[in-house]
C-alpha cells in the first residue's frame, strides 16, 4: 500500500510539474484566450463540462486539424463558431502546440479488469483502432488521444460518427468503423477508453 501511494504522489508531481511548465510558456497575449478555452475545456484542458472533451495531451496536429476544420466550416460545432472564427494560423499552432504539452486527464475510475478489455478488445481489433490512434489510445499525428477522454463525450463523438453527423479528417474511415456498433458496444468502448491512463 506505502508503495502504491508513493507512485500515486510521484504521479501528481510529475502532472503538476507539466502543467507549471507549460504556464510559463504562454505569451501574454495568449493567456486570455486560454480563458476562454478554460470555461468549457476545463482548467489545464481537463474538461468538467458534460460532452465537452478535454484537450490535455491531445496531439499537436490533431488539436490543430480540429481546430482549422471548425474555422473553415468543414466541421460545425456551434458552441465554437464564435471562438474560432477569427483564430490566426500562429493562434492554431500555439493551441495545438499548449495542449500537446499539458500532462493527460487522470482517470476518474479505476483501470478496467483484465475479463472486460477482452470484451473491448473483440470490438477494437476488427477495426483496427490502434492502427489510428495508437496501441496505448494516445492518439498520433491527427489522431486523437482517446485514453482518459471524458465517457459521455466519446459517447457523444462514436454516436455522431455511427450516424455520420461527424466524418473525422473529412474522410469517411470512422463512419465505417463504427457503423455496426450497437448502442451498448459504444458504452462498452466509452467507459473502457475513458478509465486508461
Amino acid at each position: 500500500m506505502r508503495g502504491l501511494c508513493a507512485i500515486s504522489l510521484a504521479a501528481v508531481v510529475v502532472w503538476l510539474t507539466g502543467i507549471a511548465v507549460a504556464a510559463q510558456n504562454v505569451p501574454a497575449e495568449m493567456r486570455e484566450k486560454l480563458d476562454a478555452c478554460a470555461a468549457c475545456h476545463g482548467e489545464n484542458g481537463v474538461s468538467p463540462n458534460q460532452d465537452v472533451p478535454s484537450l490535455a495531451a491531445q496531439p499537436d496536429i490533431f488539436t490543430q486539424w480540429q481546430l482549422v476544420y471548425m474555422r473553415d466550416g468543414t466541421r460545425k460545432v456551434e458552441a465554437m463558431e464564435e471562438v474560432v472564427k477569427n483564430m490566426t494560423d500562429s493562434d492554431i499552432r500555439f493551441y495545438g502546440s499548449y495542449f500537446a504539452s499539458l500532462p493527460p486527464p487522470v482517470p476518474e475510475h479505476s483501470r478496467p479488469a483484465e475479463a472486460e478489455s477482452a470484451e473491448v478488445i473483440n470490438l477494437m481489433k476488427p477495426r483496427r483502432c490502434a492502427n489510428c490512434h495508437d496501441e496505448a489510445m494516445a492518439g498520433k499525428g491527427e489522431m486523437p488521444r482517446l485514453a482518459g477522454q471524458r465517457e459521455d463525450y466519446l459517447v457523444k463523438a462514436l454516436r455522431d460518427y455511427r450516424s455520420n453527423a461527424r466524418r473525422g479528417r473529412g474522410q469517411a474511415a470512422m463512419v465505417e468503423m463504427v457503423s455496426t456498433l450497437t448502442d451498448n458496444d459504444i458504452k462498452l468502448l466509452a467507459n473502457y477508453l475513458s478509465r486508461l491512463p
